[in-house]
């Protein structure tokens, strides 16, 4: 059973060559996406900037992500999705190659590298539903979509091992400008190979306002109870990563560890952690939805708690791993769900809702994060969110409609 498991994902690349070049297309752009925040977190740190200026950066992507993405997920369910996801990587790629170059020349500011990733951000925004939306065209239905977006998974995890930790020597020994840069190129590789894909006909869709698809999406997704809780999760322990590890993890490692060199290593760790959960949602792809959307946010806590009661890097990397595993199973799981579970023609929609509320809370954490630490620490945050991510999984396992949830009993009314 379990080599008929493995071979499965082999026989999807062998026969199906739509899936082959979207799954390199993906690839091209997550070798530098993996290692992109490492560079622009130390840019910052070198041009003398801290916490709070980390923050503001993050904050100009993610505020126009906010603002763009219900529009992106109408659209993508409106325009051709692979249309949407080409002309993203190539804005991506220029914004990060400009960034890329203002660094290395010694001319970026923190309004320069904000500037670039609120373009980065209005991109994104298009990209995600566009692109989850399209696996479905590729892929059909039932194990072989399980195992079409594991597969995604697997090949990203491995280039998130070796990447991070190349990464923070690169930086070590040169310029976290070079980090950045790549991540352009590999954008642009990206959109190349994008380009190269042939999509099978779909349906023609009844063509209607604007307003009115929009208002569908919403009512479609805030039908579902169990889509609510998830999501409402989802945003607690983003924002939470977002102010723990994205802004503080730089800082804490500059603080408490040896820079850049030993957190690279802790997120190679959280690589590996997302490679074995790769491999584990194919050998036992879960059942039980809900109740596994409710344990993987525990191993994040766990990390954090590591990072505030001052553990030894090891400590640290192996929970880091537990993390990486418990997210991808997450991820797999609840995008192979969604994406069996809701019409194809509401997709995106539904994607781009739950993308948008899951990141709400996000920038408000990039805000607080820098301010909070000076207030009360960094280790002192670092708690605070352990703990916010452990209550927010008790509440969303208090939902009948969560823990009933399991892959089978899909509805798609």
């Amino acid at each position: 059973m379990m080599h008929e498991r493995l071979r499965a994902p082999v026989e999807l690349l062998r026969t199906n060559p739509g899936y082959r070049r979207y799954a390199l297309a993906r690839i091209s752009s997550t070798i530098g996406t993996t290692v992109a925040p490492l560079g622009l977190a130390f840019a910052i740190i070198e041009s003398g900037g801290g916490a709070a200026a980390l923050g503001l950066v993050l904050m100009g992507g993610l505020f126009v992500f906010i603002a763009v993405t219900p529009a992106a997920g109408v659209l993508a369910d409106r325009l051709p999705r692979l249309s949407i996801i080409v002309t993203c990587q190539i804005v991506c790629g220029v914004c990060q190659l400009i960034a890329g170059f203002l660094v290395l020349g010694g001319a970026a500011s923190v309004w320069s590298l904000a500037g670039l990733e609120m373009l980065v951000g209005a991109a994104g925004a298009f990209f995600q539903p566009a692109a989850k939306g399209l696996v479905p065209q590729l892929v059909p239905p039932g194990p072989m979509l399980v195992q079409a977006n594991a597969l995604l998974q697997i090949a990203n995890n491995a280039v998130a091992i070796i990447g991070p930790g190349l990464a923070g020597l690169v930086i070590a020994l040169s310029s976290p400008g070079i980090i950045i840069a790549w991540d352009g190129i590999t954008f642009l590789a990206s959109a190349a190979v994008f380009l190269t894909l042939r999509l099978p006909p779909s349906p023609q869709r009844e063509r209607r306002r604007f307003l009115a698809d929009l208002v569908e999406g919403w009512t479609a997704f805030q039908s579902r109870r169990w889509l609510w809780a998830l999501t409402m999760l989802s945003s607690l322990t983003s924002a939470c990563w977002a102010a723990g590890v994205s802004v503080l993890g730089p800082i804490y490692a500059t603080r408490y560890l040896d820079g850049a060199v030993s957190w690279g290593l802790v997120t190679s760790a959280i690589g590996i952690g997302l490679a074995c959960g790769s491999i584990t949602s194919i050998l036992f792809p879960p059942a039980r939805i809900g109740l596994l959307m409710c344990a993987t946010p525990i191993p994040e806590a766990l990390l954090m708690v590591g990072m505030a009661t001052n553990a030894p890097l090891l400590v640290l990397a192996g929970a880091g791993a537990l993390t990486g595993a418990a997210g991808t199973l997450q991820l797999i799981a609840w995008t192979s769900y969604l994406q069996e579970a809701i019409p194809t023609e509401q997709l995106s929609r539904i994607v781009a809702t739950n993308a948008l509320i899951a990141t709400l809370l996000v920038p408000v954490a990039y805000a607080v994060a820098g301010p909070a630490a000076e207030l009360i620490g960094v280790r002192g945050v670092l708690g605070g969110c352990a703990v916010i991510v452990l209550g927010g999984a008790a509440l969303a396992a208090c939902s009948r409609d969560v823990r009933q949830l399991i892959t089978g009993r899909m509805n798609r009314a």
